[in-house]
């Protein structure tokens, strides 16, 4: 199994747009991972959980472009953004 961890902080402001645009990508990315969860904490801590089967999955599916969408999504909504591939960041 490999997996991404995504974590950020959403910015206050753009609150209501990254829910908006998190509901249509989470539908369009579910079909690429075999998981993929998100966590939204009290303090608007968000914790996007990927899971692939296999590391050609997650080579052939992470740089796609639903998932470049996710990851530009989170870029321009949010900060203090970690991206980890199996435990390790990604720069």
């Amino acid at each position: 199994m490999e997996s991404v961890l995504i974590t950020a902080n959403i910015d206050v402001n753009k609150r209501s747009e990254f829910y908006q645009v998190m509901e249509s990508l989470k539908n369009l990315v579910k079909g690429y991972c075999n998981d993929f969860e998100t966590i939204i904490s009290d303090k608007n801590r968000i914790y996007i959980q990927i899971n692939f089967d296999k590391k050609e999955d997650l080579e052939n599916n992470f740089n796609n472009k639903e998932f470049n969408m996710l990851k530009g999504t989170v870029r321009s909504l949010c900060k203090n953004i970690v991206i980890k591939i199996n435990g390790v960041i990604d720069k």
